[in-house]
């Protein structure tokens, strides 16, 4: 077997200085390989640290130099406006006046510009706007130089201040002036980049013939100079028109050196090492100080290691004695570390979960675990080994085989010398066969308690063994006052001895009973149960015990007893009853019929019961009745009603109304329904006569008599409907009035059946020229208006113009041809019937006194669509 880490060689008893060398030898390859590495590390922390100053420097010269750059493009667009406006303009040197203001314009272009100054041919100053002033008389020596050259344009210093200049040409070519920019510093400095990185950063301008024009972050001369001498000796600064930045290292300081894109300038960073190493020293200091303080706490701990290795060896000759009594243990035993892993297992945990020592070291007791252990358990076990307290108790582990096993675990925290807890020992119990065994006992109490049937085991000689809780319940007895009692003392000895005794004599001889009897109980007084008994065999196949069970049917028996009578009563009742009764099952086959319904439909019980109740039904209406019925059905509906036509004597239809109910006191599984068949033809024909003379009233009470169209009231309910669906859902509508011209005359001199001929055709007209949704009717007299749904006043007038151009064109009897005014309106927000009626009454009028024979239209807002009148 592969030896534990609890075994212990018999080098153990040699001496330590044969221990100590490989490690104090490791200790200082260790201490070596720490040093070179920290060299290393400090060198290229040193490399970076010059790289990221370089890149620094580098930034914020780019910063600067872009920063410029923008200020000398602006401030040349600035010279070149100003000097086309003066040579544009000759008369603005004869007029000086003019100056100020134009340099004030012009300088206001450009938020980099100090000062803009006005020189004139001889070098004097004209004019000046900006941070410098009038007095200032003193003209920089580069500016005379530039204008007595004639130097088109230059660059220099002006008061500290970075200038640039162009001349002014008059109208002769000759030289008229010359203007000069200079750039305002505080706007260049605050593009530059801020922070604690960049503010022990010098900035400075050199010439092309390398002179120093401007300095920025340098507040003192002296460092100017220091700045100017390190650069000058580090370098040759040659070479004027090489572009990029370049790092050049100095004595004192680093620069960063860089062209300017727009102008023959360098701009220069610098910043000194000792700013730049600052951070680097710390760190430096930092990592040798922690590095000596490394050297000694190892001296510490070599020192400390010494003396515990002497603890060791005894406690490893301890150990390997306690090793040979452990693998003898027939128990499966575990020993782990703090972290849980395994560092020993005995051959008998081996063997019971069927793994190997190379897979059980090293890997942790869930290695075997089902995943079926409560969490809970894992919690108490860790609370009490942190407490250094043993715990007990179980896990579902899964052996290698696949077998899921419950063990009982025994863990005690092991304690070395110095007190501390050094690992945990495990004793594992198998209990799976037992655990089993409980669960089944516990579930068949728990079934055997949770049956609503008294059951009893009883002994050869009928004595109760054990009961369950129904039992106890039914005789109002505890289970110490049932059970070691005889059967007999529970029922009543006559029953006892004449009914169930015989029976279980005959059970004791290996044949079961079923009987039902009325059974008094001292619980529950008395009920009616049926009673079995079971013999239950031994080994040798005699009868060592009874189960007797006693399952009370009271309620069942009852409602037996209950349905027949009741029955009985129904059929009693039904024989006699003035309305047809039936019972159907699901099919429609009649179960039962009473005398009424046969007498009804002409057919005797045994012919209802073949045809089933749809077999006198009329044939129009059996696929309605039966589509009823199916659905009624397949539904579970518990009601339904129908009316339909039935064939009585000589098939004579009748008018019935059938109503039925399902039957729930049916067997389970079967469907039974009851239902009622009443005769109500004659009140069908009186239904049908009553709905034929409301039809007639209805038509009568909205119609014209003469004219057959809708009355006045009709008219009056429609424009009520037509105004509430406009209202409510913006459908509009129109109304055209129309009036007989000269109807009286008619009257008058044919006669009033002359007048009521010529109103009947004209309503005939009225009906074939409007459309079907439109609705004509008669007001009033010769008066007739048309409702004209969803239609607006256009449409209503094309409507109305059709409808007087028929007029005009038939001849009526006795007159002659007749004309016919029109007034057409349509409604409007916010109107009402009268509103309405009012405006198409007014167009009506202005037609008649128009000259009659036309259609007007009502008068419209101005903001409205206007119709032709």
């Amino acid at each position: 077997m592969t030896s534990s880490p609890l075994h212990v060689s018999d080098k153990s008893s040699l001496d330590l200085r044969w221990y100590g060398h490989p490690v104090i030898i490791g200790a200082l390859v260790l201490l070596v390989i720490i040093t070179v590495m920290l060299g290393w590390g400090l060198y290229r922390d040193y490399q970076y640290t010059l790289q990221s100053a370089g890149e620094r420097l580098q930034t914020q010269l780019r910063a600067y130099g872009s920063a410029v750059d923008i200020a000398f493009i602006s401030a040349e667009n600035v010279l070149h406006g100003t000097s086309l406006a003066l040579e544009s303009q000759p008369e603005f040197f004869s007029e000086q006046d003019h100056f100020r203001p134009l340099l004030l314009r012009s300088m206001m272009k450009s938020p980099t510009l100090g000062s803009l100054v006005l020189y004139s041919p001889k070098g004097q100053l004209v004019a000046s706007v900006g941070r410098l002033s009038d007095q200032d008389q003193q003209v920089p020596p580069w500016v005379n130089d530039a204008i007595a050259r004639g130097v088109h344009s230059a660059m220099g210093i002006y008061n500290g201040e970075l200038g640039s200049l162009k001349l002014v040409y008059g109208a002769d070519g000759e030289v008229a002036g010359a203007l000069l920019a200079t750039l305002e510093s505080d706007e260049i400095k605050s593009e530059l980049e801020r922070g604690d990185d960049y503010g022990n950063q010098h900035l400075m301008l050199l010439d092309n013939q390398n002179r120093v024009m401007v300095v920025a972050n340098t507040d003192e001369v002296e460092a100017e100079l220091a700045l100017w001498q390190d650069l000058q000796l580090s370098r040759e600064l040659d070479d004027f028109t090489a572009f990029g930045t370049r790092l050049v290292p100095g004595q004192n300081y680093l620069f960063a050196i860089r062209q300017l894109g727009q102008q023959p300038i360098r701009a220069i960073a610098a910043i000194s090492w000792e700013n730049v190493l600052e951070g680097w020293k710390f760190r430096t200091f930092v990592a040798c100080s922690s590095f000596g303080a490394l050297i000694l706490v190892a001296l510490l701990l070599l020192m400390r290691w010494q003396d515990s290795l002497r603890r060791e060896r005894k406690t490893a000759n301890d150990l390997a004695h306690l090793h040979q009594a452990i693998e003898q243990i027939p128990s499966p035993i575990v020993i782990t570390d703090l972290s849980s892993r395994i560092i020993y297992a005995n051959p008998a945990y081996l063997a019971r979960s069927g793994l190997m020592a190379t897979q059980v070291v090293g890997q942790k007791p869930s290695i075997i675990s089902s995943g079926q252990t409560p969490s809970a358990t894992y919690r108490k076990l860790w609370s009490s080994l942190n407490r250094g307290v043993a715990w007990e108790g179980e896990f579902i582990n899964r052996m290698g085989d696949g077998r899921e096993r419950v063990e009982e675990a025994l863990i005690t925290p092991v304690r070395d010398t110095d007190g501390r807890v050094a690992s945990y020992f495990a004793i594992n119990t198998d209990v799976t066969e037992k655990r089993e065994y409980e669960r089944r006992l516990f579930r068949y109490r728990e079934i055997v308690n949770a049956s609503e049937e008294l059951m009893a085991l009883l002994d050869p000689d009928l004595n109760h063994i054990q009961v369950n809780s129904c039992y106890q319940r039914y005789h109002g007895r505890s289970r110490s006052e049932i059970e070691g009692q005889p059967l007999s003392a529970f029922y009543d000895e006559k029953l006892f001895s004449e009914l169930i005794l015989p029976r279980l004599d005959e059970a004791l001889q290996g044949s079961s009973f079923v009987l039902e009897a009325w059974l008094e109980f001292a619980g529950l007084g008395r009920r009616f149960c049926r009673i079995t008994a079971n013999p239950i065999k031994g080994e040798s196949e005699c009868v060592e015990s009874l189960v007797f069970n006693l399952a009370d049917m009271t309620e069942r028996k009852l409602s037996e007893e209950a349905l027949q009578s009741s029955e009985e009563r129904f059929r009693a009742l039904s024989e006699f009853s003035p309305i047809g009764i039936f019972e159907a099952d699901s099919g429609g086959r009649n179960i039962y019929a009473n005398r009424y319904l046969g007498e009804m439909v002409g057919r005797t019980l045994n012919q209802l019961q073949e045809e089933g109740w749809a077999g006198f039904l009329h044939p129009d209406d059996l696929e309605y009745v039966m589509n009823g019925w199916r659905k009624l059905i397949k539904q579970q509906i518990s009601s339904w009603q129908c009316e339909a036509r039935m064939l009585a004597h000589e098939d004579e239809p009748r008018w019935f109304r059938c109503a039925v109910r399902r039957y729930e006191g049916a067997s389970e599984g079967e469907l039974r329904y009851i239902g009622m068949v009443l005769d109500i033809t004659e009140q069908v024909k009186h239904r049908d006569a009553l709905e034929r003379k409301n039809a007639e009233l209805e038509l009568l009470s909205t119609t014209d008599n003469l004219t057959q169209l809708a009355n006045r009231a009709r008219i009056e309910d429609l424009l009520a409907q037509g105004v509430h669906r406009y209202e409510r859902h913006g459908a509009g509508f129109a109304v055209i009035m129309l009036d007989i011209d000269h109807f009286k005359q008619v009257n008058d001199t044919c006669g009033h059946a002359v007048g009521d001929q010529v109103l009947r055709q004209l309503a005939e007209l009225m009906r074939e020229n409007t459309r079907l949704t439109d609705c004509p009717g008669r007001w009033g007299g010769e008066e007739f208006m048309i409702i004209c749904p969803d239609t607006d006043l256009e449409g209503a007038h094309r409507l109305a113009e059709n409808l007087r151009h028929r007029i005009e064109q038939v001849k009526f009897p006795v007159i002659g041809q007749r004309t016919c005014s029109f007034g057409v309106a349509a409604i409007r927000p916010g109107d009402q019937e009268r509103e309405l009626l009012k405006r198409a009454d007014d167009a009506l009028y202005r037609a008649k006194h128009n000259g009659r024979n036309q259609v007007v239209t009502e008068r419209l807002p101005v903001t409205d669509k206007a119709v032709p009148e």
